[in-house]
């Protein structure tokens, strides 16, 4: 789970800082759809040096929104679908189990039971 986050992350990075030193349009492009799909805009900086990257890959409306850093935000969403597919991950594995025992129990009843030629012949000594 962390690794995927930590994947995310440094490729928003990698692109943001891309973007921010010689703003080629096809990585622009690439962060326009980040900001899209995550509907963040840009990254905090405690030291206020974000520049223009926001103004020209942020969708309009979301420039300068409170909240809206795309690192806690893939962060957010990432956390909540991995605990989808944890859950997920969870019910797949009981069901594969209660399979395994029921079809284990199936086996040994058919295999022990498999004479059944001989019912109703039984001699007493």
């Amino acid at each position: 789970s962390s690794q995927v986050e930590d994947s995310m992350m440094d490729v928003y990075d990698l692109v943001y800082e891309e973007v921010r030193k010689n703003a080629s349009s096809f990585r622009r492009h690439e962060l326009t759809a980040i900001h899209e799909a995550f509907l963040c805009c840009g990254k905090y900086s405690p030291f206020g040096d974000t520049t223009n990257v926001e103004n020209k890959t942020c969708p309009s409306g979301q420039i300068h929104s409170a909240g809206q850093d795309c690192l806690q935000e893939i962060q957010a969403i990432l956390k909540k679908h991995m605990d989808f597919v944890f859950m997920l991950l969870g019910v797949t594995i009981i069901f594969t189990v209660y399979g395994m025992i029921l079809t284990s129990f199936l086996w040994f009843s058919i295999h022990f039971n498999s004479n059944l030629d001989r019912k109703g012949q039984y001699t007493l000594r």
